[in-house]
């Protein structure tokens, strides 16, 4: 059965959900101190709806922690590498990534429905911390949705619309007629713009980086092509994820980095979305990678968003709703193969306004429908416009958030994270012509898998 069918079947079946945001962590507790080693372990229940794992890709749950110091300031909690237990429910694999900032939790065998499981444990070194007591710490354990996106070739769409400047950025060409190809041979010379009336050049190697000065030699190795695995955010972050990060911040960090989204408000000292599943937008570069950082995530590249949207399928073109939205069609459908006549032309005129992460699945909708990709991730900018790392930003690596931000929360703790090298694609072009682009800017996130 191929990935069309398979992922048809699973949206028939209700492996996508309307309700998206669904991860829910309960009971969260710390048990077995050792004052001794100075570790204890955080026990929790986790459960997600829709969950699946098939021949070809999975989705995960991206879990950290973090705890409230002696002087009130929440903190990332470091994760020891062994002394974690999977819990009791859902068979499953936990693997707590090497650079300690989080674990993901995953299906170990074929299936779909939905995922509990009970009395998990992550084993937190409270002694590397210099801590000798941490029984009175609050903690609060987070859990991200993602999906499994396996290493492997991709094509490469022509067209990237950048809002910010209502033209084509990164626009990639090939010879003749064909999408270029991302694999494990060095690619021909593939031509992209800069600006406006500025193009540049570069080779790539999925395997191996991109070569930046057309010579045969790669001179990144570490800039995330898309072909080597990684995870993605199955839905866009909501506005309550936004609202749980806003509210582990200090006043001069909220200050710095902003508010964002349409209905997160302050009560009592907390903040709170009216609407929790609504897509967090009006984003600034600025809070795209304050929460990147914070959440152990890094942005995605452009080539990564490719991958992730039609994964080995071919791009298509269709002009069939009018020839203001060719950009759309050619440029990035939200899914990989057609274009969705789920989604009808009104909701892309003057009037546009986004909706709840992951709306457009139900329990009868077909994955084009459901506005799923390749690989079923939601809704790659068929509601929010996407973030993502421009092509002639080739100081980008693959490395990952560590979990931790400044005290301005002006610095992100990365090598080369700057607010220039991202940059918001749309597949409408009115939506950017008609000036409002930055109230329709949206968060996404990917990790480098291990």
């Amino acid at each position: 059965m191929n990935k069309i069918k398979v992922l048809s079947l699973l949206l028939l079946l209700g492996c996508f959900s309307a309700k998206a945001n669904n991860m829910l962590i309960q009971n969260v507790s710390k048990v077995g101190n050792n004052p001794t080693a100075k570790t204890i372990q955080i026990q929790f229940d986790i459960s997600w709806q829709n969950s699946w794992r098939d021949s070809i890709n999975y989705d995960a749950a991206w879990i950290f922690i973090k705890y409230k110091d002696a002087n009130g300031l929440w903190q990332h909690a470091k994760l020891n590498l062994s002394g974690y237990q999977n819990g009791t429910g859902t068979a499953n694999t936990l693997s707590v990534q090497s650079d300690s900032v989080g674990a993901f939790m995953y299906r170990n065998a074929m299936g779909n429905g939905a995922f509990a499981s009970t009395g998990v444990q992550l084993q937190w070194n409270y002694g590397s911390y210099g801590l000798t007591d941490v029984s009175a710490f609050e903690i609060r354990v987070f859990a991200i949705e993602m999906v499994y996106v396996p290493q492997g070739d991709f094509n490469v769409a022509k067209s990237f619309y950048d809002v910010h400047t209502d033209y084509y950025a990164d626009s990639l060409v090939a010879r003749g007629s064909n999408f270029p190809v991302i694999n494990t041979h060095l690619s021909p010379t593939i031509i992209y713009k800069v600006t406006y009336g500025d193009t540049a050049s570069v080779r790539i190697k999925g395997d191996a980086g991109i070569d930046t000065n057309n010579d045969g030699i790669i001179d990144n190795t570490s800039f995330p092509t898309g072909y080597k695995p990684f995870y993605c955010y199955k839905y866009e972050l909501s506005e309550d994820q936004y609202a749980d990060f806003y509210n582990t911040l200090t006043q001069t960090q909220q200050t710095n980095i902003g508010l964002a989204g349409y209905y997160i408000t302050q009560t009592n000292g907390t903040y709170y979305s009216s609407i929790p599943n609504f897509v967090c937008v009006k984003a600034t570069e600025k809070m795209v990678l304050a929460y990147s950082a914070w959440s152990g995530m890094r942005p995605m590249s452009i080539l990564e968003f490719n991958k992730a949207s039609y994964g080995p399928f071919q791009p298509v073109y269709n002009n069939a709703i009018g020839e203001s939205y060719n950009r759309w069609i050619n440029g990035f459908p939200a899914w990989s193969d057609a274009y969705s006549t789920s989604i009808s032309v009104s909701e892309y005129n003057g009037n546009y306004m986004p909706s709840n992460v992951g709306s457009r699945a139900n329990s009868t909708s077909t994955r084009i429908q459901a506005g799923a990709s390749y690989y079923g991730i939601m809704d790659l900018t068929g509601n929010a416009i996407e973030p993502v790392v421009r092509l002639s930003y080739s100081n980008f690596s693959n490395q990952n958030g560590n979990g931790t931000l400044p005290a301005s929360g002006n610095a992100y703790g990365i090598a080369n994270w700057n607010t220039g090298m991202l940059i918001f694609i749309d597949q409408v072009s009115t939506i950017a012509g008609n000036g409002r682009y930055q109230s329709l800017q949206g968060f996404r996130y990917v990790r480098s898998a291990e």
